[in-house]
């Protein structure tokens, strides 16, 4: 049943450019991820560090933790009073820096991801049309 499954390799020039970005900016999401997320967001923060640190694609789990990782800076929860990102939120000055800093943070990492997914495109139509 399972031996069907093929297993591909994202086009590696996007997949380093991701990891590189993480490399590059790991103490930033850290600590932005512990200011807007306190210790839930610094744990996620540090498993999807941890699991771009191993080499080879990226699982679905690994990229669920991303996608949320990247909601988290993007402050798509901040609206929910029942999460810790609300409170976080309301605790941040809009004029210091730092809104500055995790703005960008989020962008690029944004944009990284885009690109990783991008190049995944043709990969995975090429799977569902097998």
């Amino acid at each position: 049943m399972f031996d069907d499954i093929t297993t591909f390799t994202a086009p590696s020039s996007a997949l380093d450019g991701l990891r590189a970005y993480l490399g590059e900016h790991h103490d930033g999401l850290l600590n932005a991820a512990a200011l807007l997320g306190g210790q839930p967001g610094i744990r996620l923060a540090q498993s999807v560090l941890d699991d771009f640190d191993t080499p080879g694609t990226p699982p679905r789990r690994t990229m669920c933790a991303l996608d949320d990782l990247l909601d988290l800076l993007m402050l798509e929860n901040v609206h929910d009073p029942d999460r810790i990102e609300a409170a976080r939120f309301a605790m941040l000055d809009p004029a210091s820096p730092i809104v500055e800093e995790i703005c960008l943070l989020a962008d690029g990492l944004d944009d990284v991801l885009d690109t990783y997914r991008r190049a995944l495109e043709p990969i995975l139509a090429q799977q569902v049309a097998a």
